[in-house]
């Protein structure tokens, strides 16, 4: 496994750069891959609602990591909570289908994920 496609997709998942910067690393590596490199998990759903709710990601940047996110097939999802992980991608990416998130939506998803646990 490339280490360095690894850390992008850590990068991009835990937010641990700028998303801009996440985002044009992992443009360097394809988005098809025969498994999962890295998970998505319920701890990064809370974590990026949490950044979000305390003013630290805009609604459009939690809808362009969501779409980063969600196209990627090296980024598998927790087991158990793959239903749930891809609905709160799929309405965070989709503002223009489902509205920009908002902190009322954003309760809600952490409702919602805590009601799954």
């Amino acid at each position: 496994m490339n280490g360095q496609r690894l850390e992008a997709l850590l990068d991009l998942v835990e937010l641990r750069v700028q998303l801009d910067e996440a985002i044009q690393r992992l443009n360097e590596f394809p988005w098809d891959s025969e498994r999962p490199i890295v998970l998505l998990t319920g701890a990064h759903l809370k974590s990026v609602i949490d950044r979000f709710l305390s003013g630290g990601l805009s609604p459009a940047d939690a809808a362009r990591w969501a779409d980063a996110v969600e196209v990627r097939d090296d980024i598998g999802r927790e087991s158990g909570l793959e239903e749930l992980l891809n609905d709160f991608l799929f309405a965070v990416s989709a503002s223009e289908i489902n509205g920009p998130l908002t902190s009322e939506r954003a309760r809600e998803w952490l409702s919602v994920f805590a009601d799954s646990r």
